[in-house]
């Protein structure tokens, strides 16, 4: 994909983590300009989950029972050679 000028869309669901409710992802997708999906996968945020935000998420405590720890999502390149920042 280096040099290609292919549009990309991404949309992300958050949860509230611990006693503050700060914020912590917990799904991410994205999709080309055709609207195939790239990657979609739900992600389980490091620390205790205290509001899953339901209501607009749609995440539910469910999804996190098999969800990819966010320990690994980040490293996950859904593009051979799309740089992946770790921090």
């Amino acid at each position: 994909m280096a040099g290609s000028r292919e549009v990309v869309a991404m949309d992300c669901e958050m949860v509230g983590m611990g006693p503050h409710r700060e914020s912590g992802l917990a799904r991410c997708s994205l999709v080309n300009v055709h609207g195939a999906v790239l990657y979609d996968k739900f992600i389980r945020p490091e620390g205790e989950i205290t509001d899953y935000r339901t209501r607009v998420s749609g995440v539910t405590p469910q999804h996190m029972v098999g969800a990819t720890p966010f320990a690994v999502a980040r490293l996950e390149a859904p593009f051979p050679s799309f740089p992946v920042a770790v921090k």
